[in-house]
């Protein structure tokens, strides 16, 4: 009788250690019901360059923060999937990412082109935005487009910005940099390395605004993006899927309380 009785007890303890690490599991795997396939099986893996503050970028500890960042988490929860944002550090790579299955899609500000669309698919925008000029505040010959000829002029490599300034500049004079912080700081410095930097709006004045960079915007936009997610080509269901989770936090409130934070206003208009 106490042979069978501690038999019983040995086995509720049995059932229970194996009921507490699926608990353990639980919590640290993937949450709610996903229902579509991703690269790593409950995850999204969402790409940027990582340099794009304030759209994404490294805080202080490391950590890869900004509006896509944040805004790529709550796609993945309202997808029912973990979010696993990742920073290749070259914008220019971001496209291959996906065709190779390194990442689900691009978070990473890419502007939705007729050119882009023929290697990867688009979901609805989930900002508007535009390029603008930036100048030194001692620089006086340049207030447009048409007055960047003859001039140094300063974009990230592979951007629409790059494709712009190419109609009103020569090679020669094109500067191509990885990160718009570090070409708007080097157009900061006052060198004869540049005398201008096109870049997003947003981007521009909050360098300006955080390092009291010793520069200005002049004119207007240059021209209007839309910027979307991108997937592999032909992955409708994922595409889909983004598209549903994205007007699902539109409608509840989740995308304006994201855009608010980082910009005081609503960006999808």
């Amino acid at each position: 009788m106490k042979k069978k009785f501690m038999m019983i007890v040995i086995g509720m303890l049995f059932v229970g250690l194996l009921t507490a690490c699926g608990d353990e599991d639980d919590n640290n795997g993937p949450t709610g019901d996903a229902t579509v396939d991703t690269i790593e099986d409950g995850y999204f893996t969402f790409g940027s360059s990582g340099l794009y503050k304030p759209f994404n970028y490294e805080d202080l500890d490391g950590n890869l923060t900004g509006f896509e960042v944040e805004l790529g988490e709550a796609l993945a929860e309202e997808m029912g999937l973990k979010p696993k944002p990742v920073a290749t550090q070259d914008f220019g790579a971001l496209i291959e990412e996906v065709k190779s299955d390194r990442l689900d899609a691009i978070m990473g500000s890419m502007t939705i082109t007729e050119d882009r669309a023929k290697s990867i698919d688009f979901s609805d925008p989930y900002y508007r935005s535009g390029g603008v000029i930036y100048v030194h505040n001692d620089t006086s010959d340049i207030e447009s487009p048409e007055d960047l000829e003859g001039h140094n002029v300063g974009v990230v490599a592979s951007s629409t910005y790059e494709e712009m300034v190419m109609e009103y500049i020569s090679e020669d004079n094109l500067k191509t940099y990885q990160s718009d912080n570090v070409a708007l700081q080097d157009l900061s410095a006052g060198t004869d390395r540049l005398d201008a930097v096109v870049t997003d709006r947003f981007v521009g004045m909050m360098q300006i605004e955080e390092n009291d960079l010793d520069i200005r915007p002049v004119g207007e936009r240059v021209f209007d993006e839309e910027i979307g997610a991108g997937v592999k080509k032909g992955n409708t269901e994922l595409l889909d899927e983004i598209n549903r989770a994205l007007q699902a936090l539109i409608d509840n409130g989740t995308y304006e309380e994201i855009s608010k934070k980082w910009f005081d206003e609503s960006i999808l208009e």
